[in-house]
C-alpha cells in the first residue's frame, strides 16, 4: 500500500476545489485539530481530509443520538486522493452537515439493530465511498452523494509552473474582488507551491512607501 499523502497537501488541493467552485474559504481560528472555514456569506465549513474513500465519524456515545464531531457547522468538506494513499488528482464533496450527520445516524443505527458482535462500546460511526462497506447503508457514498461533489480538477501534486499538476485554475468571479480575498486567493496558491497548509503562510500587504 502507497504511503499517506499528508493532510495539508489534501487539504490544499480541497480548497483550490472548492475556490473553482465559487467558494472562497478563510481560515478561521480553532481548537486542536479541527480545520473550519468561512465563505464569503459566512457560513461554516468543517474540513475532513481522509487517504481512504471513507468518512470517519466520532461519536461521543455507541448510541445514534451521540454528539458528533461533525457537527457545528453549515458544511463539510471531504476531500480524499482519487486512487486511495496515492498522490495526484483528489476529489472533494461539499455537504450540508445536517444531510452527513443523518447518513451517520441511520446507517449506525442499522447497523446496531443488526445484532452486530461488538461490546457496546463502538463510537466510530464510518460511511464508504466504495459499494462494499460494512452494511447497504454506509456503503457507496460515491454514488450517493454524486450532487455534492465539487467540479473541476485539483492535485496534492507540484507542477513545475507552481500550479497544481492537473492544472486547476480558480473560475472567473469566484472572489468578491476585494483585497482580502485576493490575499486568500494567493495564500492558497503559495501553501500548494510550497506544500504546506495555507495557514502556515503569512502575507502582508504596506501601501504606499
Amino acid at each position: 500500500m502507497s504511503e499517506r499523502i499528508p493532510n495539508e497537501k489534501l487539504l490544499a488541493a480541497g480548497l483550490d476545489l472548492a475556490a473553482q467552485n465559487g467558494k472562497l474559504l478563510t481560515k478561521l481560528d480553532s481548537f486542536g485539530g479541527s480545520m473550519r472555514y468561512k465563505t464569503a456569506d459566512g457560513k461554516i465549513v468543517r474540513v475532513r481530509t481522509c487517504n481512504d474513500h471513507i468518512l470517519i465519524v466520532v461519536a461521543d456515545k455507541p448510541s445514534s443520538d451521540a454528539k458528533l464531531n461533525i457537527e457545528g457547522t453549515d458544511y463539510l468538506l471531504i476531500v480524499m486522493p482519487e486512487i486511495q494513499r496515492t498522490p495526484g488528482k483528489v476529489r472533494a464533496y461539499l455537504i450540508p452537515t445536517e444531510v452527513a450527520v443523518k447518513a451517520s445516524r441511520t446507517s449506525h443505527q442499522a447497523w446496531l439493530d443488526s445484532n452486530p458482535n461488538t461490546n457496546g462500546a463502538n463510537k466510530t460511526f464510518c460511511l464508504w465511498f466504495r459499494k462494499n462497506g460494512k452494511t447497504k447503508l454506509s456503503s457507496d457514498y460515491e454514488t450517493k452523494w454524486a450532487e455534492y461533489r465539487l467540479a473541476g480538477e485539483a492535485s496534492t501534486e507540484i507542477a513545475s509552473n507552481g500550479g497544481s499538476a492537473g492544472g486547476s485554475t480558480p473560475v472567473s468571479g469566484s472572489t468578491d474582488g476585494s483585497v482580502k480575498a485576493e490575499v486568500e486567493m494567493a495564500r492558497q496558491r503559495i501553501s500548494r507551491a510550497a506544500g504546506v497548509a495555507p495557514d502556515a503562510v503569512k502575507i502582508t500587504i504596506q501601501f504606499g512607501l
